[in-house]
């Protein structure tokens, strides 16, 4: 009988490409932060664009003022439609009959610049006399940003003042125990000489308004007052 030589080899277990990538992620060294900030998301667009229009519609139609952990903004536009809820669906509301402006306000961290959600605005129009004209408790508006506004009726051209009250964000706070919550607490706001001419039942242009200076903000860590800043209001096209 002949006898057959069988070759043998030594054993090699069969590796698995998946596992070799994931040990060999495992082992390299940690990025440094340089890195890490080179491979984080640029923000998106949508984002940089809506901050970069609140600026634009502020300086050109409207005015700004610090004070406190808030910074609040608003703007004058003629009056304007909008998609409500009513009967369960969403259906375009012409401005009414008597409606001349649109006035928005933007409730913002100032620390950060970000637009606070949820937020309990109120809106006065005050005539020369200080008499109140219009009041209204804004609703919240998703548009080209975020903000609170409706439609008010200003019985005829001249000078305006609109006082905001901005409460406390009905929101949970993240934050240290030992720091307190922030933004707990609302802020009130002036803005005096809004200048309006009426063209029409439907449309108004507005021109110059300055923030109030009757009631500076207190000092307060990280913030030495009240900064304010205001230019020409013009109607949207």
């Amino acid at each position: 009988m002949r006898i057959r030589h069988i070759r043998t080899r030594a054993y090699r277990p069969r590796t698995n490409g998946k596992a070799e990538r994931l040990s060999a992620r495992c082992s390299a060294p940690a990025p440094t932060r340089t890195e890490a900030a080179d491979r984080s998301p640029a923000v998106p667009e949508g984002v940089a664009t809506q901050y970069r229009t609140i600026e634009e519609e502020v300086g050109a139609e409207g005015g700004d003022q610090i004070k406190g952990p808030w910074q609040v903004s608003y703007i004058v536009e003629p009056a304007e439609g909008w998609f409500e809820r009513r009967g369960g669906e969403l259906r375009f509301r012409e401005p009414a009959e008597g409606e001349t402006h649109h006035l928005e306000i933007i409730p913002r961290e100032a620390s950060t610049g970000r637009v606070v959600p949820n937020v309990p605005v109120t809106l006065e129009v005050l005539d020369e006399q200080g008499e109140r004209v219009d009041e209204k408790r804004l609703s919240p508006y998703y548009a080209e940003f975020f903000h609170y506004a409706d439609n008010f009726s200003l019985p005829e051209a001249g000078e305006y003042a609109l006082r905001a009250r901005v409460e406390a964000p009905n929101l949970r706070l993240h934050g240290e125990e030992s720091e307190g919550p922030p933004l707990s607490e609302g802020v009130e706001v002036e803005f005096d000489g809004v200048r309006s001419s009426r063209s029409d039942g439907r449309g108004a242009s507005s021109s110059k308004g300055r923030s109030a200076q009757r009631r500076p903000a207190p000092p307060t860590d990280g913030n030495r007052g009240e900064r304010s800043s205001a230019s020409n209001v013009r109607p949207r096209e």
